[in-house]
């Protein structure tokens, strides 16, 4: 009997083939990783967004309310005012503004003494520059301080407690507008358009700075613009693609056309008591009294 013999092919992958299947899974692979950095970059990104669109106008509206309620007055004998009633600095440049705000405002105070909150609180908005390290997110930056003070003390733009608002500021920027006299008409309206003209960006009007005690009035309108920085911290290329979230809010301030003795702090009276009744004269309330004619238990006076 003959034993068949013969050489057989052995099974198995060449090297070659192993190489390609490498190479495939190593494109697979990075594809994959691709797509989920993209995918969690633009999740970053859109979360910095969100907290910029959520904080910006939130900001910028607790900064139109505190405007929008600013107070001043004139000397008065029984208070004692070594500063101003409303002070604006403007500091750097146009793009890379720190300006600096400081007033008083009817809005109740956020602090309180024995529970009791003030309704008349000094407040200040300005910016401080981060002290962050060299390739820190926040390099180069400011943070926005929302500075605010219990009651009126002899100096309304010093002192008080100033509460950080956001570490991400590129620019808080601020302008002042005066009302010309040529706004107001001869019957002592206000002329519409040139209102417009007033508020315009750029207009004559537009001040830098401006101080209460100089001008001898609150200014007629300002304008806050607020940019932060949206760009994503973790982002790997933010030093590349920046992301930028502008606000912007004019506000009329209320009228103090001229600070003097007529607006005085804390002049408010009690209503006067009611004269006690004279016989004759027709009984409580004067002539004509309660109940009628004649008064309440009489015929006249």
């Amino acid at each position: 009997m003959q034993r068949r013999g013969g050489n057989r092919a052995r099974a198995g992958f060449t090297m070659i083939e192993i190489v390609i299947a490498i190479l495939i899974s190593a494109l697979i692979v990075t594809s994959l990783g691709m797509i989920l950095t993209a995918t969690v970059d633009a999740k970053i990104s859109v979360e910095a967004e969100s907290r910029a669109r959520r904080l910006g106008p939130n900001i910028i509206a607790a900064i139109a309310r505190d405007l929008r309620n600013a107070w001043a007055t004139g000397p008065d004998e029984n208070v004692e005012i070594d500063g101003s009633w409303f002070v604006g600095d403007h500091n750097g440049g146009d793009d890379d503004a720190s300006d600096e705000i400081w007033f008083v405002t009817s809005v109740d105070s956020y602090m309180r003494y024995e529970g009791i909150s003030s309704d008349l609180t000094e407040v200040g908005y300005y910016v401080k520059a981060n002290d962050a390290p060299d390739g820190s997110p926040l390099e180069g930056l400011y943070s926005l301080y929302r500075r605010e003070d219990f009651s009126v003390d002899k100096r309304p733009d010093e002192g008080g407690l100033g509460i950080k608002m956001h570490d991400r500021v590129v620019s808080f920027r601020v302008w002042y507008y005066d009302l010309p006299r040529d706004a107001v008409l001869e019957d002592g309206s206000l002329d519409p358009t040139a209102l417009e003209e007033v508020v315009a960006r750029g207009s004559s009007t537009e001040l830098d700075s401006w101080d209460a005690d100089e001008e001898g009035r609150l200014p007629y309108a300002v304008r806050v613009e607020l940019i932060l920085d949206a760009t994503p911290i973790d982002a790997y290329n933010r030093k590349l693609k920046k992301r930028y979230a502008v606000y912007e809010t004019l506000v009329r301030l209320p009228d103090f056309p001229a600070l003097d003795e007529k607006f005085k702090l804390f002049s408010a009276q009690a209503p006067a008591a009611p004269a006690p009744a004279q016989p004759g004269n027709g009984g409580t309330g004067g002539t004509g009294g309660t109940g009628g004619t004649g008064g309440t238990g009489g015929t006249g006076g």
